[in-house]
């Protein structure tokens, strides 16, 4: 029971620290581009990029569940029209569908970002 706190306490210092550091070298590194003669739309800009990946990201993990959902039923189907014999589950329907639906995701935040840079 005294190790689950010690565990507890660990992650949550941990995620401080990350946080902390995170945001004191962003703070750093800002007055640093400042005292360099930088305007401050550049910040502006590197918020942009940070949401075209935010972006890529979210399409991304879209992809991956509809992958798993279009495989399942895939899958079902399989069993229920082909299966000679007699197999329990159909592995490939998740290995196709799943990089499938990803690659479909990235195609469409591709198009996405090339719509917004106009």
């Amino acid at each position: 029971m005294d190790q689950a706190y010690f565990i507890i306490i660990a992650v949550f210092l941990s995620i401080f620290g990350t946080v902390y550091t995170y945001l004191s070298y962003r703070n750093k590194e800002r007055l640093a581009l400042i005292d360099s003669g930088l305007s401050p739309d550049t910040f502006k800009q590197m918020a942009q990029g940070k949401r075209r990946l935010l972006l890529v990201f979210g399409l991304v993990f879209i992809g991956f569940s509809l992958g798993v959902v279009v495989g399942f039923f895939f899958e079902k189907y399989l069993l229920i029209n082909y299966n000679p014999l007699g197999y329990r589950n159909y592995p490939q329907a998740y290995l196709t569908m799943v990089p499938l639906c990803i690659g479909i995701s990235l195609i469409i935040s591709f198009y996405i970002n090339r719509r917004n840079d106009k």
